[in-house]
């Protein structure tokens, strides 16, 4: 269940949910023909197409499926396993597994659901399987080279190319339509099918494309459809450029008292990367880079701190953002220190003007201003006392397991 355990699925629950999945899955598959190798094979012969149609119908659902909880926030992408890519191991390996499935009459998966009802020759084929994949693994020292060749790694479309996820989907679900309309006409052909008297409607082989035509409608939505990331920038953005006075914030004089007093109440998180050393973070800071609050880990954390959020940075514009984003997430304690840590520090050597007029607010910041001239020296005792954590403490984990 990937991504979704433990904040919707629970883990205790993770196995059963993925056992009753599993049966289902065995169950469709055996109702499908998929334990028939007449009907696998039908997809080379020309006479029976829905294996094809199974696949990318599962395909397209899969990628509509993640791009919309990605937009959500229910699905990090940076939490989905993906295979590596080897370009030679992909082209190689895709012949022998082609030649395989005409030969055999399955794939690794339909042959388990034919051994499941009892078919001889769905068992001869896992059992030719489990030999090839020892006679590889003996092997592997010789094939090692042309098996690790021309690696491009976590390779995603999106990515490469630079476009919106919803454009990839859009393409291949145009793709998946295509496919359908003609391997139609092909069984058509091949089984010397005459149509020519039937309505659209009548005939049952034309079922797919009203699911084609449907997940072309609902990947056309998504090609505007702008990331998750992308769209809380954009309003985040906006509501921190127009509505400033209204973000909570704290002054570099409070933060400094509060500091000095030990106050346990703030959790204290600077938002510069960690190679940005030009100005001293402030003890008992968490490192968390701007960039990746938007991940589950870090968005877990904001929610479920109990304590004041503190942002800070060098000049106050991203604490601003990182407070319009915790506010969007339900955490309204969050506050930005006013200035950042250029205001912060700044605040020990540049003493404040005081026109000498009755005013208690300005004498009490004159005489807190006086004081803390010797407060750096407290702060950085203090520095020892608690322990800064590092950028890496904060990033996600991902996942090291998965695949087909």
């Amino acid at each position: 269940m990937g991504p979704l355990v433990p904040d919707i699925i629970s883990n205790e629950l993770n196995l059963v949910l993925a056992l009753v999945i599993g049966f289902f899955f065995g169950f469709i598959l055996e109702q499908a023909g998929f334990s028939s190798t007449r009907k696998l094979a039908g997809l080379f012969y020309g006479y029976d197409f829905t294996v094809l149609r199974v696949f990318f119908t599962a395909g397209v659902t899969a990628m509509i499926g993640i791009v919309v909880l990605a937009y959500f926030g229910l699905v990090e992408w940076d939490l989905l396993y993906i295979n590596p890519t080897f370009l030679y191991s992909a082209i190689i390996g895709g012949l022998i597994m082609g030649v395989g499935f005409i030969i055999g009459g399955y794939c690794p998966g339909t042959s388990f659901a034919g051994a499941s009802i009892g078919k001889i020759d769905a068992i001869v084929f896992i059992i030719g399987t489990v030999l090839g994949v020892f006679i590889f693994a003996e092997l592997y020292p010789y094939f090692k080279s042309i098996y690790l060749a021309n690696n491009y790694g976590d390779l995603r479309l999106d990515k490469f190319l630079g476009v919106n996820p919803g454009l990839i989907v859009f393409i291949f679900a145009f793709i998946a339509f295509l496919a359908f309309v003609i391997t139609t006409k092909i069984e058509y052909k091949v089984n010397k099918i005459d149509i020519s008297q039937k309505k659209f409607s009548q005939m049952p082989e034309n079922k797919p494309l009203l699911f084609g035509f449907a997940f072309l409608a609902i990947s056309l939505i998504l090609v505007f459809l702008p990331t998750r990331q992308v769209y809380l920038n954009d309003k985040i953005n906006e509501i921190a450029e127009s509505n400033s006075n209204s973000i909570n914030k704290i002054s570099p004089l409070e933060l400094a008292f509060r500091i000095v007093d030990e106050d346990n109440s703030l959790f204290i998180i600077d938002l510069r990367e960690k190679t940005d050393t030009i100005l001293k973070s402030i003890p008992g800071s968490h490192n968390l880079p701007y960039n990746e609050i938007f991940s589950k880990d870090a968005k877990k954390l904001i929610q479920n701190t109990y304590k004041t959020i503190v942002f800070i940075d060098s000049d106050g514009r991203l604490s601003k953002k990182a407070v319009v984003y915790a506010n969007e997430i339900g955490n309204h304690r969050a506050i930005s220190l006013d200035g950042g840590l250029a205001k912060f520090w700044g605040q020990f050597t540049e003493m404040p003007n005081y026109d000498k007029s009755f005013d208690v607010y300005g004498l009490n910041q004159l005489a807190y201003t006086k004081f803390l001239q010797s407060a750096p020296d407290k702060i950085e005792l203090l520095r020892s006392k608690y322990a800064l954590n590092t950028q890496s403490d904060n990033k996600p984990k991902k996942k090291t397991a998965g695949g087909c």
